[in-house]
C-alpha cells in the first residue's frame, strides 16, 4: 500500500469513528434504566399546561442536560435529547427550557412549530 493510499484510508477510518456518535455504543438495558430513572411523583416538570395538559405525562432532565425523560403515570417512559436539534422521521425537533416552560420546537414540511409541553413545578 502506497503512502496516499494509507493516509486515504487512515483519514477516512478517522472520520468514519467520529461520526458515530456516542449513543449508539448505549445497550438496550442502558436506555431501559435512563428511561426509567425519572419517577413520575418526583418528576420536576409538569403536563398541565400546553401539549399533554389532558394527560398524565411528566418529566426530567437528565444530570448532565443532553436528555429528557418522559414519564407516564401508568410507568412507561422514553428518553429524547435536550437542547440539541435532532431529526426523527423526517421532522427536525428541539427540545429545550424557556424561563420555567419545557418546550418543543418542530420544523416539518418548512413550517416551524413552537409548543408548551410542561411546566416546572
Amino acid at each position: 500500500m502506497g503512502q496516499s493510499q494509507f493516509l486515504t484510508f487512515l483519514l477516512g477510518t478517522l472520520l468514519l469513528g467520529a461520526a458515530v456518535p456516542e449513543q449508539a455504543l448505549a445497550t438496550i438495558k442502558d436506555e431501559y434504566q435512563r428511561a426509567h430513572s425519572c419517577d413520575y411523583f418526583k418528576a420536576p416538570f409538569l403536563s398541565d399546561v400546553g401539549l399533554y395538559k389532558d394527560q398524565k405525562v411528566r418529566f426530567c432532565i437528565s444530570a448532565d442536560q443532553s436528555e429528557l425523560i418522559y414519564v407516564m403515570a401508568m410507568g412507561t417512559s422514553w428518553v429524547v435529547p435536550f437542547n440539541r436539534e435532532y431529526r426523527s422521521d423526517g421532522v427536525r425537533r428541539l427540545y429545550t427550557l424557556e424561563k420555567d416552560d419545557l418546550v418543543l420546537y418542530q420544523k416539518e414540511d418548512g413550517v416551524v412549530k413552537r409548543m408548551v409541553l410542561g411546566r416546572r413545578r
